[in-house]
């Protein structure tokens, strides 16, 4: 580690507790003109400095932070606006991984040729999946 950026850490934890506030050590390294990149790097040098017992158990997500990535038998099958919107359902909660993966194998066996998202909401709506959320009614004609 060179001399300016040990320099740095020391005034880091003068300036900061004990247990600093990230978003607040983030903000005055923007002040001194340092890039993401690099306050990323102070960042993690810092965090490491901090012993394990201090830091919170919180983790950083609630959840597991997961993405799925069409593999190359789905690529031509979905239009984008039906993925998309496959991948928000999940994002929002509302289809964990494994409900995520079975209405993705149930659209390709079910719906042929290019799945649109109708396409995809109709298969879900008969399968009896409410996209309403719970506070939300569905109007129904």
């Amino acid at each position: 580690m060179d001399e300016r950026l040990s320099d740095l850490l020391a005034l880091l934890r003068e300036r900061f507790s004990a247990e600093p506030r990230l978003d607040e050590v983030e903000a005055f390294l923007q002040s001194e003109g340092y890039d993401r990149r690099q306050i990323g790097e102070i960042i993690d040098l810092l965090t490491a400095e901090i012993p394990a017992s201090a830091r919170q158990s919180r983790p950083l997500f609630d959840t597991p932070a997961t993405f799925r990535v069409l593999g190359p038998h789905e690529r031509g099958r979905f239009a984008p606006e039906a993925w998309g919107h496959l991948l928000a359902l999940n994002g929002a909660g509302m289809l964990n991984a494994a409900e995520l993966e079975h209405v993705i194998e149930r659209a390709l066996a079910h719906i042929d040729g290019r799945i649109a998202l109708d396409d995809l909401r109709s298969l879900m709506e008969g399968a009896g999946f409410d996209e309403s959320g719970p506070g939300e009614q569905a109007t129904i004609h």
